[in-house]
């Protein structure tokens, strides 16, 4: 039995594209939600967003964003979900659903991990297939120092 997966997206945007067609290149249940198409209401979006932090849910690049003036204080929790639901543009995308587990955005290696894919001994950081992990090809630079510190440890402990 094939895996669920619920896909929220919304085709104008890029990321969005490139998360969807590497879901479809796995063995899944991809379940489509296109927002252009068919918006979110009140009720669909609460129960999405469960209760978890709602900051993770909201588009702060988005002109719908700067629109409303959520830049400069955000409202009740409910007002938020209202106003997302008046307008799918401050919704933060794709949304990607596995049962109890979820990630939002454009992160394909928190996707990778929730999903429970390995990158077959490739370093997390580098980018198959060109989909954007929203680091460098090097990581992090704490990453980076961390690795480079480990190194240094290891390489003196041969020494000795």
């Amino acid at each position: 039995m094939l895996r669920r997966l619920d896909f929220y997206t919304h085709p104008e945007e890029p990321c969005c594209d490139e998360i969807k067609k590497f879901l479809e290149s796995l063995d899944l249940d991809l379940r489509v939600h296109d927002l252009s198409l068919r918006p979110m209401n009140f009720d669909e979006l609460s129960k999405l967003i469960r209760y978890i932090d709602i900051k993770h849910f909201i588009s702060t690049g988005s002109k719908a964003f700067k629109k409303f003036r959520l830049d400069r204080a955000l409202p009740s929790r409910k007002e938020l979900i209202e106003l997302m639901a008046s307008d799918n543009e401050l919704i933060r995308k794709p949304i990607v659903v596995s049962g109890r587990l979820m990630t939002v955005g454009c992160n394909r290696q928190k996707i990778m991990e929730m999903l429970q894919i390995k990158n077959n001994g490739s370093d997390p950081s580098e980018n198959p297939k060109g989909f954007s992990n929203g680091k460098d090809s090097r990581g992090s630079r704490e990453h980076r120092e961390n690795r480079d510190s480990s190194k240094d440890s290891r390489e003196a402990r041969k020494e000795s």
